[in-house]
């Protein structure tokens, strides 16, 4: 699941901007596609492919709440059977065997794109990077995503003890 700490890495990383066109795959609760929607708005657009009808209701329906109708399109359709944009800014897959995407995503790129995959093991992490380099796309960096909070205090100041730290590694690839 990918929070606000990874959303954010993602679209700093990637110099995302408004009028850009993005592809978010595994739509979820919407939350990363409104997230970047926000991004790109007024003149840009997400495309969320979710092909589970129970999700892309719920993630049609937070859309909606933000307002966001006109820049996010939650699409019912799977991934990993192909990608119908073209010229698109940034993909991001936030699904299970997100390297069989890797052909489709890597056509749909325009140059200098990025694809962005998101895993919550270390070994998916390698198994994706490996896919991409073997099509020929560029690996710039993993990066674990953490957000440990501190503790400050009179007596003393320290990290705290509990708090959600490791979400996933973040994957960034060019085209």
């Amino acid at each position: 699941m990918i929070t606000l700490k990874d959303a954010a890495l993602i679209s700093g990383f990637t110099g995302l901007q408004s009028g850009d066109r993005v592809v978010d795959a595994g739509a979820g609760s919407g939350f990363l596609a409104i997230y970047l929607g926000s991004m790109v708005a007024p003149s840009g657009k997400v495309f969320s492919y979710e092909w589970r009808e129970e999700f892309a209701k719920l993630a049609e329906k937070n859309v909606e709440k933000t307002g966001l109708k006109e820049v996010v399109e939650i699409k019912r359709k799977n991934i990993f059977d192909g990608v119908e944009e073209n010229e698109i800014d940034l993909i991001t897959l936030d699904l299970a065997d997100a390297e069989k995407v890797l052909e489709h995503a890597a056509k749909a790129l325009k140059e200098e794109g990025w694809i962005v995959g998101y895993f919550p093991n270390v070994e998916q992490a390698k198994d994706f990077v490996e896919a991409a380099e073997r099509i020929g796309l560029k690996h710039v960096k993993t990066v674990e995503s953490l957000l440990r909070e501190m503790l400050i205090r009179r007596e003393g100041c320290r990290p705290q003890t509990k708090g959600l730290l490791h979400t996933g590694y973040l994957c960034f690839l060019r085209k």
